[in-house]
């Protein structure tokens, strides 16, 4: 039986799996095989657009002349297949013409483009925003990236995922410029969602559920398009990857009350450099906010972002937030430690949490205890006095428990911990702990001989215990570096240039034990399950 011959319905399932997300989708060859192969794959072949540098090492331009040849196609050659479109996935859009290719664009498709754009955003806007938006227009008559991404955004009602660069690099004196038709978009879309008037079809960006921004080091507009993302009516995910701590905040805190509250639900800060001061400001618009991870910059020393500075955070979510994943890096410099050696773990303010379901954190963080290695660092102590114990920190609904990094300095908590829920005196709902042990600082035989009767003979919860090398601790950190066929991928956490990696990363992190390199989701099910005893 040919596939020729399957009904287009079933074709179309078919064919769906060769949509991906990352390097040539396999559905465009089917275009060339058969008209009847050609009218069923054809909207496929279109879910994703991609625009992002072929030979990545992390960051790049998205080109002006693919850009151009996308919005031909859906808004002139077959417009019925922009309300196809899924999913945008982009390198850095500029503030300016940066190919040097101002005729990219047609006079005739220009003017297309600007009866959409005048149609799509009303005639009643007021004498600001039509100047915005006839600017908008100028910029796309001289090739500038930054409005044909707007353009494409706007032109495709039903994308849900756009992951893209968040900026261009800075100009000659090093100060980046605001991306102006994406601002303008961003902001008139909230304001055309909150109007009520699009009856018919959705608002601008008004489908859009989960976004991916990928910063580079110094985008001072970073924060400003952050907080128009999160108004965005159907958000779900926002997702940051080094996000910077360059980014100016509004000086007036007022703008908060000036925007609706977010309905994101979960928010993730992978490889940040961002301070706690400014994360907070984020969650603060967020009134639903069920799950937060951050992962501080690794050997970035940030001021500002010890562990009780994330804990006020996120302490006013305690009664929606389930899961909480932190990652301070344990073995990274501080910079701010001595002036504020509390501020080195979260104190008992974590066992507010009480809606918490799920928390994975490091030994320091939760216990204020800290294991050397052998590298050079600062004077960091090995305890902090007055730090509470382990079963004085946890929130009392707690279901899963996840602890990084560990030593030999948390074996005597984590006994008192398991004996605490073995008497069925706390933490009832406590099913599964999972310790993960510096493998060059102790010894597995160390660990067993800690508490084997508690472990051996539990049937209250499960006990898991990895012992992973430096190079695990940072590839649980996002940070495994992947060279993939034209792919030179620096981050796992990358949904741009390793949304396929990054899926894996999310599944198996803290699975992996004494493994040097990242292998596929089967490669590292079958070898990097940690010892469970139940």
């Amino acid at each position: 039986m040919s596939l020729e011959s399957l009904p287009p319905e079933l074709q179309c399932k078919i064919y769906g799996y060769l949509v991906t997300s990352f390097g040539p989708s396999s559905i465009h060859a089917l275009l060339r095989v058969s008209k009847q192969l050609y009218a069923v794959a054809l909207p496929l072949s279109v879910q994703i657009f991609r625009n992002t540098a072929p030979l990545q090492i992390g960051k790049g331009p998205c080109s002006v002349a693919r850009n151009a040849q996308f919005l031909r196609y859906i808004l002139v050659t077959r417009p019925e297949l922009a309300k196809i479109v899924d999913t945008v996935i982009l390198g850095s859009f500029a503030a300016r013409n940066s190919e040097g290719n101002p005729h990219a664009i047609t006079p005739e498709e220009l003017e297309i483009y600007e009866r959409f754009i005048v149609d799509s955003l009303g005639p009643t806007l007021g004498e600001v925003d039509a100047d915005r938006r006839d600017k908008w227009i100028g910029h796309l008559r001289e090739g500038y990236s930054d409005a044909q991404i707007s353009l494409i955004l706007l032109a495709c009602p039903n994308v849900k995922t756009p992951y893209f660069e968040d900026s261009q690099d800075p100009s000659n004196d090093e100060v980046f410029e605001k991306p102006p038709s994406f601002m303008f978009l961003l902001e008139i879309a909230r304001i055309l969602s909150a109007s009520g008037v699009f009856e018919s079809r959705p608002p601008p960006l008004g489908n859009v559920q989960h976004v991916h921004v990928q910063s580079q080091y110094g985008n001072t507009c970073s924060w400003e398009q952050a907080l128009r993302l999160l108004a965005l009516p159907k958000l779900q995910i926002y997702e940051s990857l080094n996000a910077t701590c360059q980014g100016k905040l509004p000086e007036d805190s007022s703008v908060l009350t000036q925007l609706p509250k977010s309905s994101v639900r979960s928010i993730a800060f992978h490889q940040s450099h961002a301070p706690a001061s400014e994360v907070k400001f984020v969650l603060d618009t967020c009134d639903n906010l069920t799950s937060f991870e951050y992962i501080s910059a690794m050997w970035m020393p940030i001021d500002g972002s010890l562990p009780r500075d994330m804990m006020r955070a996120v302490l006013p979510h305690a009664e929606r937030l389930t899961h909480l994943y932190l990652d301070f890096q344990d073995d990274c410099e501080r910079e701010d430690w001595r002036e504020n050696p509390h501020g080195l773990y979260l104190g008992r303010e974590l066992a507010q949490m009480t809606a918490l379901r799920y928390l994975n954190i490091g030994m320091q963080a939760l216990t204020g205890m800290f294991d050397p290695i052998a590298i050079k660092r600062q004077d960091l102590p090995l305890q902090i006095e007055g730090a509470p114990r382990v079963v004085d920190s946890l929130p009392e609904g707690l279901h899963e428990l996840r602890i990084r990094e560990c030593g030999k300095a948390i074996v005597g908590q984590a006994a008192e911990l398991l004996d605490t829920i073995e008497k069925r005196q706390r933490f009832q709902n406590l099913q599964c702990i999972v310790l993960m042990f510096k493998e060059e600082n102790i010894e597995i035989e160390d660990v067993e001989q800690s508490f084997p009767e508690l472990a051996a003979e539990s049937a209250r919860y499960s006990l898991a215990m990895s012992f992973q090398n430096r190079a695990m601790h940072w590839l649980d950190s996002g940070r495994g570096k992947t060279f993939e066929g034209i792919r030179a991928i620096p981050s796992l956490c990358s949904r741009i240039f390793a949304d396929d990696l990054q899926k894996d990363w999310i599944d198996f992190r803290g699975l992996s034990t004494s493994k040097s390199d990242f292998e596929d989701a089967e490669a590292v099910a079958s070898k990097a399950t940690p010892r469970v005893w139940t």
